[in-house]
């Protein structure tokens, strides 16, 4: 079964940096806006979000129905922002997401959060 990401992310070249690290690891990869990721998730069970925690709406509040979904609990939820928002960083982590990285610490260590054998399988526990 091949793994998969959803990208919530609205920076269209942010995105298909995302985008294009993972296909060129043999993950399949959708990208919804913020108010469909909830829907897109249950639908196509990724492994992995990428959410980024300073887009439009309330990245929080998704992070928080990602991890309340019971359907979702195997998904490995990533957010990012700046790296001086520290009280962002914070209050994702409460919120149930992951792991928080600086944007530019993701975008360095991508290739590594995206290895296949680094993802959790989404149907663990199903």
């Amino acid at each position: 079964m091949a793994r998969r990401a959803l990208i919530v992310v609205p920076d269209l070249f942010f995105a298909t940096r995302i985008t294009e690290t993972a296909r060129a690891l043999g993950i399949e990869v959708s990208e919804a806006r913020s108010d469909r990721a909830l829907e897109v998730a249950r639908l196509e069970r990724p492994d992995l979000v990428i959410l980024d925690l300073e887009a439009p709406g309330d990245p929080l509040a998704l992070g928080r129905q990602l991890r309340a979904d019971a359907a979702r609990t195997a998904t490995f939820v990533v957010g990012f922002c700046s790296h001086v928002n520290v009280a962002l960083r914070r209050r994702a982590l409460e919120s149930g997401i992951d792991q928080v990285l600086p944007r530019s610490a993701l975008s360095a260590q991508l290739p590594g959060l995206l290895a296949p054998e680094r993802l959790p399988r989404s149907d663990a526990g199903c």
